[in-house]
């Protein structure tokens, strides 16, 4: 399965935010080894749910006004046409598609260092080394895909991470 272009935002986005949102939601119990299978997979519900909403609405938005600008382009009084289209209603899927897309993704960075929390209680740092590696290979990833320095990208998100941790900690949600 070949993953195009298009699908690499959505599924870097969701690691990315899956993986800080459950370091923000749980860093508290899983420095001290007291989280369990059901509060890991409610933060990973959470966690995922969460971004669905906006990434969808944004997503939906640029797919309307590439529509409009489409319209505009072949001298259209109006977008209405191609919007009540086909290519409306494929607007509506992909957009779904790559909400659901990051989502799915995002449970799945949720979903590592909290299983590791769950499975492993007693090496408290486990989920964080695990989330420095996710956001690391994010970054490196994110690096090469607009042709940056992918040690910066790597680093900085994983100095985000470990703030976003912290913060976790201090305030402690869980």
């Amino acid at each position: 399965m070949k993953i195009s272009r298009r699908e690499i935002f959505p599924i870097v986005l969701g690691l990315a935010d899956g993986t800080c949102t459950a370091l923000v939601l749980a860093s508290q119990k899983m420095m001290t080894g007291g989280i369990d299978v059901w509060q890991a997979f409610r933060i990973g519900i959470i966690t995922s749910a969460s971004g669905f909403l906006p990434l969808w609405v944004a997503e939906y938005a640029g797919l309307r006004n590439d529509l409009v600008r489409m319209a505009k382009q072949l001298n259209m009084a109006s977008a209405h046409a191609l919007q009540k289209s086909d290519l409306g209603l494929q607007t509506l899927r992909n957009s779904w598609f790559m909400a659901s897309l990051a989502t799915a993704s995002s449970f799945g960075g949720a979903a590592i260092p909290l299983t590791l929390a769950v499975i492993f209680p007693r090496l408290i740092f486990l989920p964080l080394v695990a989330a420095n590696f996710t956001l690391m290979a994010v970054g490196l990833v994110l690096g090469y895909w607009v042709q940056g320095a992918r040690w910066k990208w790597a680093l900085g998100l994983m100095g985000i991470g470990n703030v976003l941790a912290v913060l976790g900690y201090k305030v402690g949600f869980s």
